[in-house]
């Protein structure tokens, strides 16, 4: 079973991570359990294998230093599927 990337739709730079049972219609049904992939800031392009979107939590600034992304407090009825999902390797 292939995962989904998710974003909230009042955060569009966030990403999450959950198995394809856990999305109805677009959104998540909350079957499966989240991982937080990171924020769009550290995306980096997609997996080799196609399998998803290379993202961090962590960013390094330009000066050296790192800043720490976050989850949002949203509720997890307002993830959605993210418009990159539709360039996953489907297996």
């Amino acid at each position: 079973m292939r995962h989904v990337i998710l974003t909230c739709k009042n955060h569009p730079d966030l990403r999450w991570s959950t198995k394809e049972a856990a999305v109805t219609n677009g959104r998540y049904n909350g079957a499966r359990h989240l991982f937080f992939t990171g924020h769009i800031a550290t995306f980096k392009g997609m997996h080799q294998d196609g399998s998803g979107i290379d993202v961090s939590p962590v960013q390094k600034n330009a000066d050296g230093t790192f800043t720490v992304h976050r989850e949002c407090d949203c509720s997890s009825y307002d993830l959605v599927v993210a418009p990159e999902d539709a360039l996953v390797k489907r297996s």
